[in-house]
């Protein structure tokens, strides 16, 4: 008897990293890359830009660019917005005894702490208990100095809404107590260690977020209907933040530049950041 053999879903949902995936070393997205998404929608597919940024920063990196209409999911999966920001339709809070206690254990290990607010409608806020704190903490706050705030006894103030406490640095002293602070706050909360880049210097960013806090759960909060049907869903994305939708969606694709766990994990590993990795997967994917 012959096996007959189902022809594949269609898909339904593009989920796709900004930093390192769809935005280039320069900070540039292609034209091959926004042709690529824009097709893509043209197939019918649901556009979800996914990132480690507030919604206020992804929507001024994304300001004038050809981009088809397209969800949020910021702050590394604790926000998921409506396109444009108009609605929040999913938020994943820290409560308040952990975050101030992983303040706490920042300051303790000499790493200057960044408490995120999400307030929307109005622009997200993000909270510090001192104006330097190394050369990578003041690239970020120079850069976003009119959304901080500065509130000298961090961890005791009633910061609302809190999605997110990160640290930043570049040196291996950063890199080493990172390390114990993430294994110290792993049953408490969702943690990871990621590059961040910052005026093109080299860098990385230690997160911690609600414990179930992840970019895919973020897009199953966007559209509930989609945790039962994560086969006709594409992920694209290259670091830990990424690595949940990756692995559960139908094809998870990784960007050449991507960490050795993200492309263990994918179906598929593509170009890097710099040689149009989203377009060239979109345009096997979808052909």
């Amino acid at each position: 008897m012959s096996h007959v053999v189902s022809p594949p879903a269609r898909y339904s949902h593009l989920l796709v990293d900004v930093d390192g995936t769809l935005f280039d070393s320069h900070g540039s997205v292609s034209a091959r890359n926004l042709a690529a998404l824009q097709r893509a929608a043209e197939a019918g597919l649901t556009l979800v830009l996914a990132t480690g940024r507030t919604y206020n920063s992804l929507r001024r990196l994304t300001a004038g660019l050809a981009l088809p209409p397209f969800h949020m999911i910021t702050n590394g999966g604790a926000v998921g917005l409506t396109p444009g920001g108009e609605a929040v339709r999913y938020t994943r809070y820290l409560e308040a005894p952990v975050w101030s206690a992983v303040v706490s254990a920042l300051q303790e290990a000499g790493l200057a702490p960044l408490v995120f607010s999400h307030r929307h409608p109005e622009p997200p806020l993000f909270y510090v208990s001192a104006e330097s704190g190394g050369c990578h903490f003041d690239a970020y706050l120079r850069r976003n100095r009119q959304y901080s705030r500065l509130l000298p006894d961090l961890a005791g103030s009633a910061v609302p809404r809190v999605v997110q406490v990160a640290a930043l640095g570049r040196d291996a002293r950063f890199e080493q107590r990172s390390a114990t602070l993430l294994s110290a706050f792993a049953d408490q909360c969702r943690c990871h260690s990621m590059v961040l880049y910052l005026d093109r210097a080299y860098g990385r960013i230690t997160e911690f977020f609600a414990p179930d806090t992840s970019k895919w759960r973020a897009f199953c909060g966007l559209f509930p209907e989609m945790a039962q049907r994560a086969q006709q869903v594409i992920a694209i994305g290259d670091e830990a933040n990424d690595l949940e939708m990756i692995r559960a969606a139908g094809l998870g694709i990784a960007m050449g530049n991507a960490t050795p766990e993200v492309r263990a994990a994918a179906d598929r590993v593509t170009a890097d950041l710099d040689h149009d990795g989203v377009a060239l997967a979109l345009e096997d994917a979808l052909r």
